[in-house]
């Protein structure tokens, strides 16, 4: 779905391990090897990893006791996956699987598609759940160079907390009205929205909102669409 509302925002802010990396990709073949297991039972058990991750994301928001960092999440939640699998992992290699978080694949036409709006002028940074020395390690593989990281750590909350979109305006001076956000789930999408920022939700999988009226400007299988947005 495009809006055919074109935009020239000051800044555009990626989420990062939904909108411009393949955790799938990156993941499950280092999983089969750590592991043993088969790739599609490896994929479950990512799959089981990241939703866990993200509710004990959740979890930290909501327990009001300071942020439990983005690699506690990650450690706690494949702890779990470990032991309902019934999974004994070495620590070294729990470090490396871990670790992999920080050298996770571009989706394939992410560096294209985010070359050619650098080369355009516009600015472009990372606002994400990671935590900032996590995204300053994962973003240095990408090829090109971010002008600006916004990482959870600074605020204290995880999305869809408000207080991680408010970022660029308390760093940069930067209204919202000014960025276009461009999301990778659903969640994202509604903290955004409910924000007031502007969204393009970049939807591989076809998902669905619960609630329609967090519905962004702009959607799309991919990231391609957003050259096309912009003036």
């Amino acid at each position: 779905m495009l809006n055919k509302i074109n935009v020239k925002p000051k800044l555009i802010t990626f989420d990062i391990y939904s909108a411009l990396v393949d955790i799938y990709n990156g993941l499950t073949p280092l999983i089969s090897d750590v592991t043993g297991l088969p790739s599609q039972n490896s994929h479950i058990f990512l799959k089981n990893w990241r939703y866990k991750q993200l509710q004990t994301t959740y979890l930290s928001n909501s327990l009001n006791i300071g942020r439990f960092s983005f690699y506690k999440c990650t450690e706690m939640s494949l702890d779990y996956v470990c032991k309902i699998n019934k999974l004994r992992i070495k620590a070294g290699d729990k470090k490396t699987l871990i670790s992999y978080w920080n050298k996770l694949p571009l989706w394939p036409e992410a560096f294209n598609v985010i070359s050619s709006i650098i080369s355009r002028g516009y600015k472009i940074a990372i606002l994400s759940n990671g935590d900032q020395e996590m995204l300053e390690k994962l973003s240095k593989s990408f090829g090109f160079k971010f002008d600006y990281i916004f990482s959870s750590e600074s605020n204290g909350f995880y999305k869809p907390h408000s207080s991680i979109y408010e970022l660029p305006k308390i760093q940069l001076g930067i209204n919202k009205s000014d960025i276009l956000h461009v999301a990778g789930s659903d969640v994202d999408v509604i903290g955004t929205v409910s924000y007031g920022m502007e969204c393009l939700w970049s939807n591989r999988k076809g998902e669905i909102l619960i609630d329609e009226k967090f519905k962004p400007k702009y959607e799309s299988q991919n990231l391609s669409v957003l050259e096309k947005i912009l003036l």
